[in-house]
């Protein structure tokens, strides 16, 4: 037996997404001279996994914001970046001349 619902669900869940496959999961298609709003995702790079269908954009922007606080993809920052001063700092400067270390000291 089926359990009945009406109305919306009380808690969201999140899509299963993947990457638009008319633009590869980059958001633009390219024109002749210049780039496009890819319109097979809404130029977010994402579609729904099992049906391929653009998510609507009030629903796209709750699931990009589920998948920032999830983790799953990075936000800001590509992989590898110094996340703080700190290790910023601690890493080789090598745009001195001949690509030495040059502090400023």
């Amino acid at each position: 037996m089926t359990k009945k619902s009406h109305g919306p669900a009380f808690v969201r869940r999140q899509i299963p997404l993947t990457d638009c496959p008319s633009c590869a999961g980059k958001g633009l298609i390219k024109g002749v001279f210049h780039q496009l709003d890819c319109i097979g995702c809404h130029a977010s790079g994402l579609v729904r996994a099992e049906t391929l269908e653009p998510l609507p954009v009030d629903e796209l922007i709750v699931q990009l914001g589920m998948l920032v606080r999830q983790g799953g993809r990075p936000a800001i920052l590509p992989p590898g970046s110094p996340t703080s001063m700190a290790e910023l700092y601690q890493q080789t400067n090598s745009r001195g001349p001949g690509g030495s270390s040059f502090k400023g000291d």
